[in-house]
């Protein structure tokens, strides 16, 4: 190679290397901070708007669609959001809305799993399994009540946990099977 193609691809590399290095030094840099309360204080704001309007029957609707909000807008490790599917759930289901409702408690039951709480989330698969059963959605319902079934064999769940689960799933499954008929 010829020392005067040489000196110019020394020269481009370093000045490429003057270059680029502002944008190396700016990407080694500590990031500032998330703020995750702005969500929070909104979430806990739409949670007491949907208190105050589930106390009205007209005001359900409402209320569970403020709870769905309030869920949304939390972390998914923040507990508060399962609680707030499962009550937008029931206040769907009681608002006539059955299928909503259904969907609802089948979000409720996966962010409990997510969050690791075995008996909220097999409670509410078990709750999801019977407004299947009542929508005449059998294979649905089925599915639902294995979902549950195998959270109950759990070994997190001491034996009164994993008997009280049992209680609930065989005595709803009689009216289960009444009401998909």
């Amino acid at each position: 190679m010829y020392t005067r193609t040489r000196n110019f691809l020394f020269a481009g590399g370093i000045l490429f290397a003057v270059a680029a290095a502002p944008v190396a030094a700016s990407a080694q840099q500590t990031l500032a901070p998330v703020r995750v309360t702005a969500n929070v204080e909104y979430a806990d704001r739409l949670a007491a708007q949907a208190d105050s309007l589930s106390r009205m029957l007209s005001h359900f609707k409402k209320a569970s669609k403020l709870y769905e909000a309030s869920a949304a807008a939390r972390q998914a490790g923040d507990p508060k959001g399962f609680t707030h599917l499962r009550a937008a759930a029931f206040l769907r289901y009681d608002a006539g809305d059955k299928r909503t409702g259904l969907g609802l408690m089948e979000q409720a039951a996966q962010r409990a799993t997510d969050l690791g709480d075995v008996i909220s989330a097999a409670n509410s698969y078990i709750d999801a399994a019977i407004i299947a059963a009542e929508l005449k959605q059998a294979p649905r319902a089925r599915d639902l009540s294995r979902r549950a079934a195998l959270l109950a064999k759990s070994p997190l769940l001491d034996s009164s946990q994993r008997s009280a689960l049992l209680v609930r799933m065989n005595g709803w499954q009689a009216v289960t099977e009444v009401a998909m008929r």
